[in-house]
């Protein structure tokens, strides 16, 4: 690693929130880290169990840490009060339940200095997460246009690492002005579509150096599976759908690819659902495909219409996932 490369400051994020269970040993996987220039800041975001207690035990323990406490507002607010804090060249995000391998920063430190990538991900070790669609044994470089390809198919893998935010390591001038959308749920689908409007670069290193825990209590987790706010992850597609509309390449393709997993994952929200999920549902289904149904086949259209008239049908039909 070249010596200017190692005086980089990077500034590791971590929301806290509920996970005495978890925190210590994500704290320590990142103080155990191979390269040690780095700033560690915990976001205490309102824990009510021992969790910030914690926060503060670690504190005492290493002069690169920060703590910040602060009413609950989300993981959106919590990672956004990293980043006002945040004095680095370089930025990550480290979910408190998940840990990384001791040379999570220095791998990235090096493609950073190779590439000059605006983006850099790697592989991640995870228990359900697909196997790839194509080996991912090598190192792989995007334009913004074609990071595209990994976002055709979210129940991928490669949809995965391209949409979560807790993967990569950022410029820390991506985040000059950007921020978390406060609120919403599935809020790395809506980073990661305002990112790729940005960078020029991104760089996938084969590395499977970041562990992400199954954690069923989290938000995201079965034991929630009828929060209406998981339908802000279609939000998202829309918005996807709406940004690549306006770009110079018009690129419909992708679009109409963005569009269909939109309706698909709705149609499984609905057959998954309690009556106010599938309430809330059918009436969004409705208007986004209304809204965009013109960048459908006939036969395409005929298909997802299917679900407007009888939602039980299409999803015994179509809905395979």
């Amino acid at each position: 690693m070249e010596n200017g490369t190692q005086n980089k400051l990077i500034s590791v994020i971590v929301p806290v929130y509920n996970v005495e269970s978890f925190l210590d040993q994500c704290v320590t996987s990142i103080i155990n880290q191979t390269y040690s220039n780095f700033e560690l800041i915990l976001v205490d975001d309102g824990s009510k169990d021992s969790s910030g207690a914690i926060c503060d035990e670690w504190y005492k323990k290493d002069s690169r840490i920060k703590v910040i406490h602060q009413s609950n507002g989300g993981l959106s607010a919590a990672r956004n009060s990293g980043l006002d804090q945040a004095k680095g060249d370089y930025v990550c995000f480290i979910d408190s339940d998940d840990f990384v391998k001791e040379n999570y920063l220095e791998a990235f430190m090096i493609t950073m200095s190779k590439t000059d990538a605006d983006i850099a991900i790697c592989d991640i070790i995870s228990a359900k997460l697909a196997e790839p669609e194509k080996p991912l044994d090598r190192v792989i470089q995007f334009t913004a246009k074609e990071c595209r390809a990994w976002l055709t198919n979210p129940i991928a893998r490669e949809y995965v690492l391209m949409v979560v935010s807790w993967n990569k390591m950022y410029k820390r001038e991506l985040f000059n002005e950007l921020r978390f959308e406060k609120g919403k749920l599935h809020e790395d689908e809506f980073m990661i579509n305002k990112l790729l409007k940005m960078v020029n670069k991104v760089t996938f290193v084969p590395v499977k150096s970041y562990v992400y825990r199954n954690n069923e209590e989290s938000i995201t987790g079965k034991n929630n599976n009828n929060d209406i706010r998981h339908l802000h992850g279609i939000d998202a597609y829309v918005e996807r759908i709406k940004s690549v509309l306006e770009d110079e390449d018009d690129d419909k393709e992708f679009a109409a690819i963005t569009l269909k997993w939109a309706l698909l994952k709705l149609a499984d929200f609905y057959r998954n659902g309690n009556p106010s999920m599938q309430n809330a549902v059918k009436k969004k289904y409705d208007a986004i495909f209304n809204e965009y149904q013109w960048l459908l086949t006939d036969k395409q259209r005929l298909k997802y219409k299917v679900f407007t008239v009888t939602p039980g049908l299409f999803c015994k039909k179509f809905v395979k996932f």
